[in-house]
């Protein structure tokens, strides 16, 4: 298994929750869901790091990437809301591609 701190995917992630947390200073209820949604990601990829086989990482990678999907969609909701958030939806792509290429890696041994 994989350091987690070593994985280039969990420091973008970490990124992520920085940025989310910058953004949403005023997003009322939004606010709360984002910065979990964000810090999801990170902490599954951590957990999934530390599980002991490739399937379990899978998984917990997976759940990640549902998670940051969440955050793609909540960042959608920030730029209908006027809010400038194109630098985190381009990382938060990044994030999930990153992602998915892990998840390929992992599933196909």
């Amino acid at each position: 298994m994989a350091n987690f701190q070593q994985l280039r995917v969990w420091h973008a992630a970490n990124q992520q929750v920085a940025g989310i947390a910058t953004i949403t200073v005023s997003f009322g209820d939004l606010t709360g869901q984002m910065r979990r949604a964000a810090i999801s990601v990170s902490s599954n990829i951590a957990e999934g790091a530390g599980r002991g086989n490739d399937g379990d990482y899978a998984r917990f990678l997976s759940i990640a990437r549902g998670s940051n999907d969440e955050v793609a969609a909540q960042l959608h909701i920030c730029l209908a809301l006027g809010q400038d958030v194109t630098a985190q939806l381009g990382q938060n792509a990044r994030i999930g591609k990153m992602l998915t290429v892990l998840i390929r890696r992992l599933r196909s041994g």
